[in-house]
Order: C-alpha cells, then sequence, then structure tokens
C-alpha cells in the first residue's frame, strides 16, 4: 500500500467534499475528521454512535475505499433491524503537494487504475431508526460484524462477504414481514448536465427496507462506482441523488450504456426486493447478475428487458434462480434462446399440456428439415424447452408434485415415442424393416420401468426402459439382418437420438431389460417371459421392479401381451423372498451411503424402504386383488387400503411418508444440482437451510425433525412380516 497522505483540517472537509457537505455543523465536522484520520491501516474501521431521538440514531463510518463497503454497510443496518432514512457518502482522495492550491469540490473521483488497493477514504453518514419500537441494538457486535466483513474486501474476498450479508439481510427482512408481494414502480432519471465529473442519478420509489443495500447491489453488476451519494426520505418515497463513474473513473455518456444503466437500475432494483421469497438469495443474486450482464451484451438486450419488466416474470426468476443451480446452468447459460420464450410467457406456465398437444408440438413442422440431424436438433429442442417449462410451473408453486412428476412423465412418453420413430426412420434406408418369418411386420414396444413406470419422474430420475419386439425373422432390405440385429441397432440410434446436458438428467437407463448388461439391448416376447417366470433367471428384486411395467410406445397389442407376461409372474402368487429383500437393503445401506452420513434414498428409512414395501404387499395380494396392480405408488397404497389389506391410518401415514421423501429428494436434486448425491446435509450448514426453505419449512429444526420422523416411520415398516390379507 502507498503511503498515506495527510487529509486536512476539520474545516477543509467542506472543500474537499462539496457544498453538499456543508449543512452539517462545525462540531460535527470535528468528529468526522477523528474517523477519517483514525483510520490508517488497511483493516481499519471506525464507527461513531449517536443517539438521534427514540429509537433513532446516527451512525458515521470511516474505512479505506474498498469495493463493496457501501453495499455491507447498507445490507448491515438492515441485518440489525435499523430501517435507514437518510444517507451521506463521501469519498476522499488523498490530498498531496500538488493538490493543495486547487481542491476540487463535489465528489471526489475514485483511483480504479492500479494498485488495485484503494488510496482513499470513505465517510459514510446514516441516519436510522428502529423497525421495532423500543429494540435494543447491540452496537458492540455491529462493530465487530462490520470489521469482520470489511475484513474480507481487504483480502480481497469480496464475493465472500457480498454472500454473507445478502444471507443475513433476507432472513432478516424475512422474519421482519416486510416483503410485500408486489413490485414498487421506480422512477430512475439521469443527469449528464449538471456534473462536468459525474454521471448523476436519480431515484424515487416507494421506501423499502434494505432499499440502499438493493441499489448497490445493482451497481456492482453493471461494474458502475458510487463516488457519493444523498438518500432521503420523505413520506413513503424515497428520494435518491447518488454521483457514478464508470471503472475508468470516467462519466456513463454513451447513449445504449445511459440507456442500460436506466433499464438495469429498474430491474435489478426490483428483482433484489424479490430476494427475501427465495430458497437460495445469494445463488439468486448472482445469478441474475449474471442474466443481466448477458442480456446487456445481447443485440436484443433493450426488447428483452422489457419482456422482463414485469412482476410475475421477475418473481419466476426469483423463484427459479433461488432454487435450482443445474436450471440455471443448463437452460439459462447454456440455452439462452429458451429462457425468454418460456419465462415471459406467463400463459404457458399456467397451462397444463396434454400428452396430444406435447405430440403435436414435438412432431416435425414445415420449417425443419427431413434430414435425420435436423429432427434431432429439433426433438431435443423440444425436450428441453418443456422440462424448462414443467419445472418451472413446479418451482413457481403453479403445481403440486403429484401433477410435476406426471407432467414430466408424459413429457417423457412422447419424446421416446418420437425418437423411437426417428431412429426406425434412420435403419429404413440401410435395414428396411424387420418381418417374421410368415412374412408379416415384425411388432415391438417399448415399456417403461421405474419412477417413468409410475408417472413419477422427478428432477433428475432416470428414464427406464426396456425394448420387446415379436420374435426373430430378418430384415426387409438386402443384405438382410437378423430382427436381433435390426432392433440392437435400433436400441443404439435410439440412445444417440436423445441428448443428456447433465448425467442422471433424462438420462436413459437399461439395466432392468433381461440379464441386466449382459443381455440383449431388445428382447423377443418369449424371451422376457422365459426369462420372467418360476424357472427363469429373474432375481427377487426384479419381481418388485417389474410392478412398476407400463407400455408406451409401439404396438399397443404387444405391449398388452408384455404386461400378462408380466402380471403371470409378479403376482403369481408364489411366495414373496422377504429376507432377500432385507439382505438387498443391508447392502445399499453399506455400499452406497458414505460413512458417517444420511442418504434420503438408500438409507435405513430412505425412500426405497417405502417403496420396497408398497411393492411387497402388492406382490402378496395382487393374485386375488387385480386392483392394487398399479404402477404408481399412491395410486397402489390407496388400492391397498380400499381392499382391506391397510387400515385406513396406517395407509394415510405410509403415504405422507412416501409423499416427504419423493419431495425432499426432489429439492435435493433442485438445490445442489446433482441427480445423484442424495445425502442430506448437516443441520448447521447453510445448504440445509436453503432446503428448508425449499421445503416451506419455517425452520431448519422443523425440516430436521420431519425427516428423523419420516425416515424411522419407512424404517420400521419391515418390522412385521408381510403376511396376505
Amino acid at each position: 500500500m502507498a503511503d498515506r497522505q495527510p487529509l486536512g483540517d476539520a474545516g477543509s472537509l467542506t472543500g474537499q467534499f462539496g457544498l453538499r457537505y456543508g449543512e452539517f455543523s462545525e462540531s460535527d465536522a470535528a468528529g468526522h475528521k477523528s474517523l477519517l484520520d483514525s483510520i490508517g491501516r488497511d483493516e481499519d474501521v471506525a464507527v461513531s454512535i449517536e443517539e438521534a431521538g427514540e429509537d433513532q440514531w446516527t451512525v458515521a463510518v470511516s474505512t479505506w475505499d474498498w469495493l463493496g463497503t457501501l453495499s455491507i454497510l447498507a445490507g448491515l443496518i438492515s441485518v440489525y433491524g435499523l430501517d435507514i432514512t437518510t444517507v451521506d457518502v463521501f469519498t476522499l482522495a488523498p490530498v498531496r503537494e500538488a493538490q493543495m492550491g486547487a481542491v476540487r469540490r463535489g465528489p471526489t473521483r475514485r483511483r480504479l487504475d492500479p494498485p488495485p488497493r484503494p488510496d482513499g477514504k470513505v465517510l459514510d453518514i446514516f441516519s436510522v431508526s428502529a423497525i421495532e419500537p423500543g429494540a435494543v441494538v447491540d452496537w458492540d457486535l455491529f462493530r465487530a460484524d462490520l470489521n469482520g466483513l470489511i475484513g474480507l474486501l481487504v483480502q480481497g474476498s469480496q464475493d465472500q462477504a457480498r454472500e454473507e450479508i445478502t444471507d443475513r439481510y433476507t432472513v432478516a427482512v424475512k422474519d421482519a414481514g416486510n416483503v410485500p408481494g408486489y413490485l414498487p414502480p421506480v422512477s430512475v432519471q439521469i443527469d449528464n448536465d449538471t456534473s462536468e465529473d459525474f454521471t448523476l442519478l436519480e431515484i424515487r420509489s416507494q421506501d423499502t427496507p434494505g432499499f440502499l443495500f438493493s441499489f448497490t447491489n445493482a451497481m456492482a453488476v453493471l461494474n458502475i462506482n458510487v463516488v457519493g451519494a444523498a438518500i432521503r426520505t420523505v413520506g413513503s418515497e424515497v428520494r435518491d441523488t447518488f454521483w457514478l463513474t464508470d471503472q475508468a473513473g470516467h462519466k456513463i455518456q454513451s447513449e445504449e450504456r445511459v440507456q442500460q444503466l436506466r433499464v438495469a437500475t429498474s430491474l435489478i432494483k426490483q428483482f433484489t426486493h424479490l430476494l427475501p421469497l427465495c430458497s437460495n438469495p445469494t445463488q439468486a443474486l448472482r445469478q441474475f447478475q449474471a442474466l443481466v450482464r448477458q442480456m446487456l451484451s445481447s443485440p436484443r438486450w433493450a426488447e428483452e428487458a422489457k419482456d422482463l419488466q414485469s412482476n410475475a416474470v421477475l418473481e419466476t426468476l426469483a423463484e427459479l434462480m433461488g432454487v435450482s443451480q443445474f436450471l440455471w446452468e443448463d437452460f439459462l447459460r447454456m440455452q439462452h434462446e429458451n429462457l425468454y420464450p418460456v419465462v415471459v410467457n406467463a400463459p404457458a406456465l399456467d397451462h397444463a399440456k396434454s400428452i396430444q398437444e406435447l405430440t403435436e408440438e414435438c412432431r416435425p413442422h414445415e420449417a425443419v428439415s427431413a434430414l435425420t440431424d435436423d429432427r434431432v436438433r429439433q426433438l431435443n429442442r423440444f425436450k428441453d424447452r418443456e422440462m424448462f417449462r414443467i419445472d418451472l410451473r413446479h418451482i413457481t408453486g403453479r403445481i403440486p408434485f403429484s401433477s410435476f412428476s406426471r407432467e414430466l412423465s408424459d413429457l417423457a412418453e412422447v419424446v421416446v415415442g418420437e425418437a423411437a420413430e426417428v431412429s426406425r426412420s434412420v435403419l429404413q434406408d440401410s435395414h428396411g424393416g424387420p418381418v417374421l418369418p410368415d412374412g408379416r411386420d415384425c411388432p415391438w414396444c417399448i415399456c417403461a420401468l421405474g419412477k417413468f413406470g409410475g408417472q413419477e419422474l422427478g428432477f433428475g430420475s432416470d428414464v427406464e426402459l426396456v425394448f420387446v419386439y415379436e420374435d426373430e425373422g430378418a430384415t426387409s432390405h438386402e443384405p438382410q439382418f437378423a430382427n436381433s440385429e435390426y432392433f440392437a441397432d435400433l436400441v443404439r440410434e435410439f440412445l444417440r437420438t436423445i441428448s443428456v446436458r447433465r448425467e442422471g438428467i433424462f438420462e436413459i437407463d437399461l439395466r432392468l431389460r433381461p440379464y441386466s448388461n449382459d443381455g440383449p439391448l431388445a428382447t423377443t416376447i418369449g424371451g422376457f417371459q422365459d426369462y420372467y417366470s418360476e424357472e427363469g433367471k429373474a432375481r427377487n428384486f426384479e419381481r418388485l421392479a417389474l410392478v412398476k411395467l407400463r407400455p408406451i410406445a409401439g404396438d399397443p397389442d404387444l405391449g398388452e401381451r408384455v404386461s400378462r407376461c408380466r402380471d403371470a409372474f409378479v403376482y403369481s402368487g408364489a411366495e414373496l423372498d422377504i429376507e432377500n429383500i432385507l439382505h438387498l437393503r443391508g447392502r445399499q445401506a453399506a455400499e452406497l451411503v458414505a460413512p458417517e452420513t444420511t442418504n434420503a434414498k438408500y438409507s435405513p428409512g430412505g425412500l426405497v424402504d417405502v417403496e420396497y414395501y408398497v411393492q411387497a404387499r402388492q406382490i402378496v395380494v395382487g393374485k386375488n386383488d387385480p386392483a392394487v396392480r398399479r404402477t404408481n405408488t399412491l395410486e397402489a397404497i390407496d388400492q391397498l387400503v380400499q381392499g382391506g389389506h391397510l387400515s385406513g391410518t396406517f395407509g394415510q401415514t405410509l403415504g405422507q411418508t412416501y409423499g416427504f421423501l419423493r419431495r425432499l429428494i426432489d429439492a435435493l436434486r433442485a438445490v445442489r444440482g446433482h441427480a445423484k448425491d442424495l445425502t442430506i446435509p448437516a443441520l448447521d450448514a447453510a445448504e440445509f437451510t436453503y432446503l428448508a426453505r425449499r421445503l416451506d419449512f419455517d425452520s431448519a429444526e422443523g425440516l430436521q425433525y420431519a425427516i428423523t420422523s419420516n425416515m424411522a416411520h419407512a424404517n420400521s415398516l419391515w418390522d412385521e412380516a408381510i403376511l396376505p390379507g
């Protein structure tokens, strides 16, 4: 750090700060000079607190001009339950001998050229009042917190400091219940004529807690420096003037840059106003800042900014960006072209599309070339766009989890059917079609299993499939291929057709086919029947898995025959090996769960305990009660209750436990952005707090209790033997 120069006496402060400073008394100036003179080391922070009336104080702070200081101060004041009524911000550069005869009036320009550390000081003066009358403010703790946050700025950890204060700020505002459900109007005026050296930004808006914090974060997004400020509250309106420069210390003068400043100031001010509504406000703010930077670099930025300026759109973005890291990465950054058509179209977000509507939208239109590559691109764009739309419908609370699962499953069904058709057309020229020995076309079908089969897809669920065809034969074109080769090629082409942006997100899984990875990619119905029979090679857990089988594409008659083969095996009445299921659960808990952690799916009491228990119940009673043969877990529980196989109370608790664990896993994937990592974070981790907010719990402790009690109930399901009844 360069040597510090003297700052002049108290009487010279008005000359250095400008005429605005003249409203302060000589006594004030003496106190301010004392604060400024006490700043020597990089980490120094000087704070003066004076009572200004009942529940009112004047807070003066001086420190070096670290980037982000004003935002930190404004946020910390809100954290302590204080409302800011007036603010005066002054930046004071060191006075050097060459400057002593001609001191600049008005706010002093920040030095932004190297060295990166500031060589000027700031004096920020706040008039604050307690939001709750009679509140006791621990000013010693305030000073300690401020020192710690400024220390992070000194270390160059601006992002860490901002994240810490943003988290604390949003919790404080949310606890105070000061988040209205509407966006206040904002008037923004930009003046480049009054000052020779600075752009003046004047804002008029409704007085809301945390305004200054919101605005200074907005300026950080645009890399604009606030070198002076005068904030006044008149009634319910804040009237604010800011002196600004760009990063080079110059006025902001280009017409496009001025318009960007005006639009982005209003947009980010309103968006930040919504942050307390987010599950993860810090992430939402960071991602929205990235979006604004991306938006302002687009040739269509003015049009796109206009599209975003609505209450509904900004609330959607706040909820989306405050929930899901992987949605941001996959859709907002990698597929920017998909953002605006979906987010700004509120009617589309409010509408549930039927399978027929999805099918019509999925099919090639006239503008799409008949070439396979074009059809594949269109199919995957459709898949990604509709997944994003359905995800948004769920994240923004438009639909409950059950509807979300059903809509994702419907979309997957349409995409799988279209991908199979594209794959079949690819093989047509080289193979022709598969033919049976008697000359008939060989029927084939695709069946869904797992969550897909149960129409229970969620964030990051695999799409589990099995391909079945009628019988052996040969293709119609020369050179002929055996039907087994044809269908193996068809499955390979199918796997190439559907793109996967991230592991586990619409990932095709064929491991539940006969013989799993050691078996053919597609099987004849005869081979399917032989494998899934009393004399076949199917293992005990595969009998459970087959409960979820549901034909979704191809020949419906063949699909019905596959379902009958499934029923004959699964619901044969043969004894179910419960000990084997418990042994499997023990292995899963030992091999798939990291030591000293709890996995929402595989730990004792995890989701699979409920799923296996319900499937076991279905198998035991399903021979004599066909009504329980449902692929959907909640529907199966209802039928087990209606058939008298479970008591109403037990069935209700079982359904609630299943629903909670499904939502927990869904939230873990959305918050964490990883389809495979279902480890529950520690109670004291920030991630656990975000998880609690996402699941609408008032506290982390409330979520912890729900996890413990629900997993204890799921773990107890196996305490009693499963008997027919």
